[in-house]
Formats: structure tokens, sequence, C-alpha cells
């Protein structure tokens, strides 16, 4: 039903969005911000990209320059894997020892109405439902909601761009998450008496469905979208450098309380993190283009000529 819910979500905003931004596209003008120019998107590039995105993620991955980070990645994965349950019992001492609740409901429920649409919004009631509402779509998507308001309000194409490129980036992670989490067959650590958990590679597909948190650990779509979520801001808002330890504390606090509520192990995690940022920077770099120098603009004049003997004028072409 969750599952149900989000899809929900995703389509009665995705309406949302063709219906009140129609505005956004009245003026096709670019806009420079610091050193990018944004233009408007389109309206549905936010699914449109998808495709292409996915692409654009496995030629950019497999890379002789990116096989460092890669080596990264699997290799935190492996040693996490290795500690995963002595990570799991201290982290959730620690969270008893603080009075940090283990629930992993949002407890307040709200009725929000999108257009005809009536859905029913989680939200938390303390400390510890909050650092698990970072990863909630609700979060996610209303962010991208204040970005695209913003914009259209204060005619901002690069706040627009923002929203767009949020959703975008969200969606693209998560449907290479939901593949992982299919293929891997991973157990949350509340469903499983096993140290570390079960893996069961490629599960029955009915199984999974009846009881998914037997088998849908291993990544964490959760961290993938919020990281995608504060790759997209911080990249688009550099002149800000407060959002970066803002972002990362806020990604902590959420990872933290994943494992406190027995929801993910933190060998789910690294490779959440890059598919987030990998996909959050993809939408960015194609949402805006880097602004010509006045060295790089193009140019012709004509100027006069003065040499031994005579005169006259000559062109000159700057480009």
């Amino acid at each position: 039903m969750a599952r149900l819910r989000r899809l929900r979500l995703v389509l009665t905003l995705a309406m949302a969005w063709t219906s009140v931004s129609e505005v956004a596209w009245s003026n096709n003008d670019k806009q420079v911000r610091g050193e990018y120019e944004y233009k408007p998107p389109g309206k549905l590039d936010f699914i449109t990209h998808i495709p292409s995105n996915q692409v654009l993620f496995f030629k950019s991955t497999f890379r002789k320059e990116n096989a460092a980070p890669m080596l990264i990645v699997v290799g935190s994965t492996a040693l996490l894997i290795w500690k995963d349950q002595e990570i799991l019992e201290a982290t959730q001492r620690f969270g008893r020892r603080n009075g940090i609740s283990q629930t992993s409901d949002q407890s307040s429920r709200h009725g929000v109405k999108i257009g005809s649409q009536k859905l029913e919004i989680g939200l938390p009631s303390n400390a510890g439902e909050g650092m698990y509402f970072l990863g909630d779509g609700w979060l996610h998507f209303g962010i991208a909601g204040g970005f695209l308001g913003t914009g259209l309000i204060t005619k901002d194409n690069r706040a627009i761009q923002t929203s767009s490129q949020i959703v975008e980036s969200i969606l693209s992670s998560g449907l290479i998450v939901q593949v992982l989490k299919h293929v891997t067959g991973r157990e949350s650590p509340f469903t499983t008496d096993t140290p570390g958990g079960v893996w069961r590679f490629f599960p029955n597909q009915v199984d999974y469905h009846q009881n998914v948190a037997r088998y849908d650990a291993f990544p964490s779509g959760h961290l993938a979208a919020a990281t995608a979520t504060s790759t997209v801001i911080i990249l688009n808002y550099p002149e800000y450098p407060v959002l970066k330890p803002i972002c990362f504390t806020l990604l902590g606090a959420l990872s933290f309380q994943m494992i406190n509520n027995g929801v993910h192990w933190a060998a789910d995690y690294p490779l959440a993190i890059a598919l987030g940022y990998s996909f959050g920077k993809i939408a960015v770099n194609r949402g805006r283009t880097k602004k010509k120098s006045e060295d790089e603009t193009t140019s012709f004049s004509v100027e006069p000529l003065v040499a031994a003997g005579g005169g006259g004028v000559k062109g000159v072409w700057r480009f």
C-alpha cells in the first residue's frame, strides 16, 4: 500500500506540474545565475529524460577516470557487510540510551488534497520519526514544489529547473534502486534473526510483493532520493556554502535513524549515495549551460587599417 501511495503521489504531482506551470513557458529567455545560464525546463523533462539518464549514468560509471570512485563504493560496501551486525547493534543501543524512537512509521496522519486527489500524508511526531522523514517522498516532492512555486512567482528559471531536476533525479535513481532491490533480495534488519540478514538473489517476485521487507533492503531508496535532492540544490546554488554542511548533517541523521529503526543496514548506503549523487549531477548538467565569457563571444567588427604607403579597412572576427 505504501508503494501505491507513493506512485499516486508522483502521478498527482506530475499532473499538478503540467497544469500550474503553464506560465513558466511563456518566457523562453535564458537567465544568468553565476557561471550558468538557465532556461525553463520542458514540461515533462523530469519524465522524458529518464531513459537517456540511464544511458549517461552507465557511460560515465565505466569510464577509466571513475574507476577509483567505483572501487571505493564496492570496497566500502564489502567492509560494511562484514561489520553490519555490529554496527546495527551499536547504533540501536545508542538510540535506546538516548531515548530515540525506533519506530519506522509516521504516526501523525493528515489528509492532503492536491487538485481532485486526496492523499494521506504521515508526519513525524518525535525526533526519531523526524529523522526518518528526511528520506520520505513527501518531503522531497514538497521541496520540489517549493522551488516550483518560488520560480513561478519570481519568474526564476533556476528555481523552476531545480524543481524539475529534483523530481527527475529521484525518479531516475529510483528506477535503478528498484531493479537492484528486486535482484538482490536482502532482508531488512527488523525482519530477520540472521546476523547481517539473508540475501535472496533473484527472488520469486510474487513472494517479494507479498512480504517486501524481506527482500528490499539493498540499496536504500530513501538515502538515494535524499542524496539526489541535496545534490541538485547544492550544485544549483553554489553561492550558499552553508548548504553543504546542512545537507550532509541531515543525510547523516537519516542514515543513523534507518539503522536505529531496523529498516536498513549500513552496507545499504554507499551505493545509494553514489546513485543519488550521480543522477542529481546528471540532471543539473542537463538543465543548465556554462555562460560564455566575453573572450568566448563571437563578434565581427570593422577597424581602420593604417600602413606604410596607404591605408584602408580590415574586418575582425572574434570567436
